[in-house]
């Protein structure tokens, strides 16, 4: 059965309920950091009463995570909207990858301020690793189509994808660590040419030095 409008509207409210606490949660993070992360504090903000928190959210781990994940929710819808085009493997990996790292230097004062705490790094670390199915199969769904295109050679689609998905992680968490920006264009076409053409010399490099 179909839910009703009465239930609709019940969700849309619930979700609009959340939203509000989250933004709200991400101010006090600003301003007092995770110690002083509370939740007295994220209904004064939020100008709701502290039980209506606690109905959404059992703490402030919960909080954080969905902080989290809001923030990275729309690379999630990108990434499938790239998967799910009429496009070559190549340019879908081409696109995939440039998202992922366009999207981090957007977002990239937030990236910093989140994962300079921490307990609050380790919260986002986890709720990454709980979406590293759905973006494994993204990558092999691509790295798949490539190989029955024949334009990649024939592998484990799955290890290939965990593999990229290593590389781009390292890359954005490596930026975190240092506090450098690395121009994304150079960025993509340097993992592109190691994920297609891989770090061997080819004959004719080797016969001409």
């Amino acid at each position: 059965m179909a839910p009703s409008l009465t239930e609709k509207c019940r969700e849309l409210a619930a979700s609009v309920m959340k939203d509000g606490i989250s933004q709200a949660a991400l101010e006090v993070l600003k301003q007092h950091g995770y110690e002083g992360l509370t939740m007295d504090r994220v209904a004064e903000v939020a100008g709701v009463a502290k039980g209506s928190i606690y109905h959404y959210f059992r703490n402030k781990q919960e909080l954080v995570t969905h902080v989290f994940e809001q923030i990275i929710e729309p690379a999630i819808q990108a990434g499938e909207e790239i998967v799910q085009k009429a496009s070559p493997a190549l340019q879908k990996l081409e696109a995939m990858v440039r998202m992922w790292l366009e999207y981090f230097s957007q977002h990239r004062s937030l990236f910093d301020f989140l994962f300079r705490d921490p307990a609050v790094r380790e919260l986002c670390f986890t709720s990454q690793r709980a979406k590293h199915g759905l973006a494994i199969e993204r990558f092999r769904a691509i790295v798949q189509q490539g190989m029955e295109e024949g334009v990649f050679r024939s592998m484990d689609p799955v290890v290939v994808a965990e593999m990229i998905i290593g590389a781009l992680q390292f890359v954005i968490e490596r930026q975190l660590e240092t506090g450098e920006s690395r121009p994304i264009d150079e960025t993509v076409q340097r993992l592109l040419d190691v994920f297609v053409h891989g770090i061997g010399r080819s004959e004719a490099q080797a016969a001409t030095g």
